[in-house]
């Protein structure tokens, strides 16, 4: 390993276009205790992945036996939001866990010898932000997000875990009842007032159960109706909470060559085959909803919005086998009636 000050690698991680965190121990009993008792009372929703590696997550040590030492970082990927509906800022750009791993193992080959670490994209059962919160900035805001005072929220977050020993930093103390220049939430509550389906609880929690990510990302049956109303803000994911956030004023833009992916439209996103779903969305975070997920998704925002499309988009959903997109066009005949009739009348004899 070469000698490097964190202020080397803060420069390191510059060229790279990611911000250096800090540096901390590879354990956190008081979060992985917090993550226990959510899973256990089941606000997780139908994300068993969770359940899995308990051993992993609660000693994130095992994944590089004999670490001593994990560096945390961050790449920001703010940008100004698209007209509505739109999706997630991160999942507009090339997957993050390809470009993030590239650059951190860049890093880490430069201050390492070989074997000597391991990088984490999201992509080992830890609590990457409970690491992320024990350097000597940031903290776990209402919004269940690392909040960085300088950087913001809009951050994708890694790590280099590493047999070498380092300086562990201090986190900051920040008090419940008040913001201090070290960051905090204090009394606001913008966020947990943003977000339109009531998912972050008082105790700076959250509910998969009531969150619009988690019903367009992760779940792969019908979406709940009461939900239907913001898939025509976002159909895939939500920045609501954070966009509200006072710390996003000036959030960190998305490095210089990350650009953003362009994607079709809804009608066309409805209506997709396997060889357009993949030439559109491959690539992206957005194959994490997979196909049936984005048609589905699509399809209840046409409704919403009351797309006069929505009829032809309809017809492509009656020869096929899906069971998810056969569900939701029922529900769009008993949520829209009116508008599914006006739109089966508007298509052409054949």
């Amino acid at each position: 390993m070469i000698s490097a000050t964190n202020t080397e690698i803060e420069a390191l991680a510059q060229t790279q276009g990611v911000i250096f965190l800090g540096a901390t121990t590879p354990e956190y009993p008081q979060a992985y205790e917090r993550f226990e008792g959510w899973i256990g009372e089941g606000r997780h929703g139908s994300m068993g992945f969770l359940e899995n590696h308990a051993s992993l997550r609660q000693d994130p040590e095992k994944l590089l036996p004999g670490a001593q030492a994990v560096l945390s970082f961050a790449l920001p990927y703010y940008q100004p939001p698209e007209p509505k509906p739109r999706v997630a800022l991160y999942a507009q750009y090339s997957d993050y866990h390809r470009v993030l791993r590239r650059k951190l193992e860049s890093i880490a080959e430069a201050l390492f010898a070989a074997e000597s670490w391991r990088v984490l994209v999201d992509s080992a059962p830890v609590l990457e932000r409970a690491l992320a919160a024990k350097t000597s900035e940031g903290f776990i805001g209402k919004n269940t997000l690392y909040i960085h005072p300088k950087h913001g929220s809009f951050l994708l977050l890694g790590e280099i875990l590493t047999l070498q020993k380092w300086s562990a930093d201090v986190p900051p103390e920040i008090p419940l009842d008040r913001k201090t220049r070290a960051g905090g939430c204090g009394p606001c509550r913008l966020c947990q007032t943003a977000c339109p389906t009531g998912a972050l609880q008082k105790d700076y929690s959250l509910d998969a159960r009531r969150c619009l990510s988690y019903w367009t990302i992760e779940h792969r049956g019908a979406i709940p109706e009461e939900f239907w109303p913001w898939l025509a803000e976002y159909y895939f994911g939500c920045d609501l909470c954070q966009l509200a956030c006072p710390y996003n004023k000036h959030a960190a833009s998305a490095p210089v060559g990350w650009e953003r992916r362009a994607f079709p439209d809804l009608f066309e996103t409805a209506t997709m085959d396997q060889a357009r779903y993949e030439s559109a969305f491959g690539g992206t975070p957005m194959t994490r909803a997979k196909r049936e997920g984005l048609r589905r998704n699509a399809l209840i925002a046409l409704a919403v919005l009351e797309d006069k499309r929505l009829g032809q988009a309809l017809a492509h959903i009656d020869s096929d086998p899906s069971p998810v997109l056969q569900e939701t066009r029922e529900q769009i005949r008993r949520f829209k009636p009116a508008l599914c009739a006006a739109s089966t009348q508007r298509q052409p004899t054949r």
